[in-house]
């Protein structure tokens, strides 16, 4: 998150941000300030998603699966969040 202030008028940004924790970032922080503009990333904004811990299974149980069957798996991944 980055605030500028420029002629008088705040700016802040931020790119895609989550308030909930999880096990490599912190949860998103409120700003102890009132910007007068606020420019914000929403890759996926306005989607509902699962709970992270069943998510988080049925990926670890397709990697299994294809292991146990003697496949491999490659994860591509292009921004941090996707892969830790």
């Amino acid at each position: 998150m980055f605030m500028a202030d420029i002629a008088g008028v705040r700016v802040l940004y931020t790119g895609d941000y989550s308030r909930e924790e999880d096990c490599h970032l912190c949860a998103g922080e409120i700003p102890q300030f009132s910007p007068d503009i606020c420019i914000i990333g929403s890759t996926y904004g306005v989607q509902l998603h699962q709970p992270r811990n069943v998510r988080e299974k049925r990926f670890t149980d397709v990697i299994h699966s294809t292991i146990s069957q003697g496949g491999r798996v490659l994860i591509p991944t292009f921004a941090l969040g996707r892969a830790q």
